[in-house]
């Protein structure tokens, strides 16, 4: 049992490792326009009953109910808005959290800029999300698309694969 409990820390650790991996600045927008306010907008709230006097911690609990929700694909064909990996890290504000991306292309971007193209191809993490452990870029890569609808069609070589 104590062999358990030691390959279980090194898991966690090896988690934190990644997690907390500093990220490069953003990278330049193609074209020079000024962000929309579509681009990046809040879930929108469902309504409330009258009689309903929710707290904020019950409002900020559904919104991540129904944010994990979208995340988790039901069909190939669904393409979420919200990234996974950043709904799953407790370390960020929400409004990061629970960022709704204008299209699936853009959310795409985000994750291969962010989550795949940082890290080397033997990178080890666990989905926050359904608690799967990935044990590669490209597991990473395939449970994002198979599992939470994530896609990148990006080269081999675009994502540090080759």
């Amino acid at each position: 049992i104590e062999k358990e409990y030691e390959r279980r820390i090194a898991a966690i650790n090896a988690v934190i490792a990644v997690c907390d991996a500093e990220e490069g600045a953003p990278s330049r927008r193609r074209v020079t326009q000024k962000r929309s306010a579509d681009d990046v907008d809040m879930p929108p709230a469902a309504p409330l009953s009258k009689r309903q006097n929710p707290t904020a911690s019950d409002k900020s609990d559904d919104m991540f109910s129904k944010a994990i929700a979208s995340v988790c694909v039901k069909s190939p064909t669904e393409r979420p808005t919200i990234c996974f990996i950043c709904l799953g890290s407790p370390s960020l504000p929400q409004r990061e959290r629970l960022r709704m991306y204008k299209n699936p292309g853009s959310l795409s971007r985000h994750f291969v800029n962010r989550h795949i193209k940082p890290f080397s191809n033997d990178m080890y993490c666990e989905c926050s999300i359904c608690g799967e452990k990935l044990e590669s870029k490209s597991a990473l890569l395939n449970h994002a698309e198979r599992v939470h609808g994530t896609v990148s069609r990006s080269s081999k070589t675009a994502l540090g694969l080759a």
